[in-house]
């Protein structure tokens, strides 16, 4: 899965997460469910499954920096 895969949103969620390993930053996600408004939990449990789906390796390799929908 590459980066594409994931909405901005997405990638600035993760980014605010963001941990050394996938497990952790799943968790840390994970733990700040219960305090999500309905619309950044919508986006943190897609960006949770799409997490899930990756290898290790390739959540390694993947560089999520925060961003908009404005930079290019």
């Amino acid at each position: 899965m590459l980066i594409g895969n994931f909405t901005v949103e997405e990638i600035n969620l993760i980014a605010i997460y963001l941990e050394d390993t996938r497990a952790a930053t799943l968790a840390r996600i994970a733990a700040a469910l219960p305090d999500m408004d309905e619309e950044f939990l919508t986006i943190a449990q897609s960006a949770s499954r799409k997490l899930a789906a990756l290898e290790e390796q390739e959540y390694a390799e993947t560089a999520f920096i925060p961003t908009d929908e404005t930079d290019g």
